[in-house]
């Protein structure tokens, strides 16, 4: 028999549950034009409302979601929502485009690649990135993404608490 597992930190809910917001920019400072979101479709994503209560879950495949909702030859960037509750948004996120470095005063970010590759940076460590790859985001690092190579980069992207755009502060802007 399993032992049932310990009490999680916000930070390992967090990593356990989903993933990371790309907003394809051109790769200047400049603040990121918000993605249109595209409405969910498919049983996986009907199955979940957009604002669920704090109790509600989400079970879905990313990959179903991605190939119903493929992102079109002339975006750079599509996001699909997943979930939303009080405490978490996760949504997919494919790009072709770059990411500046920004920060969330108020979330933490979880980003899981799963497919493509690029160049994500956090606290000024960089690191290549590819399909499988994990990173965990506290509010207030600062961070950015460049896709690269051919394809698209599409990550699975949670926030916690509940995302809100407005907390997607461009380096540039004073921080706290």
């Amino acid at each position: 028999m399993r032992a049932p597992f310990p009490p999680m930190t916000p930070i390992a809910l967090l990593a356990a549950t989903s993933l990371f917001v790309l907003s394809a920019c051109a790769s200047t400072q400049e603040r990121c034009a918000e993605p249109a979101p595209a409405a969910p479709v498919g049983t996986a994503a009907a199955a979940a409302p957009p604002h669920a209560d704090r109790n509600a879950f989400f079970m879905g495949n990313a990959r179903e979601i991605v190939e119903k909702n493929p992102i079109g030859p002339d975006e750079k960037t599509k996001l699909v929502p997943l979930f939303e509750n009080a405490d978490h948004t996760v949504n997919v996120i494919q790009t072709r485009g770059t990411v500046p470095l920004h920060y969330h005063a108020d979330h933490d970010e979880l980003v899981v690649i799963l497919e493509g590759s690029g160049t994500f940076s956090v606290e000024g460590q960089s690191r290549v990135v590819k399909a499988g790859d994990v990173q965990v985001i506290p509010r207030g690092a600062v961070h950015s993404y460049v896709h690269e190579g051919p394809g698209v980069t599409v990550v699975v992207s949670t926030f916690s608490s509940k995302f809100d755009p407005k907390d997607r502060i461009m380096v540039d802007a004073k921080k706290p």
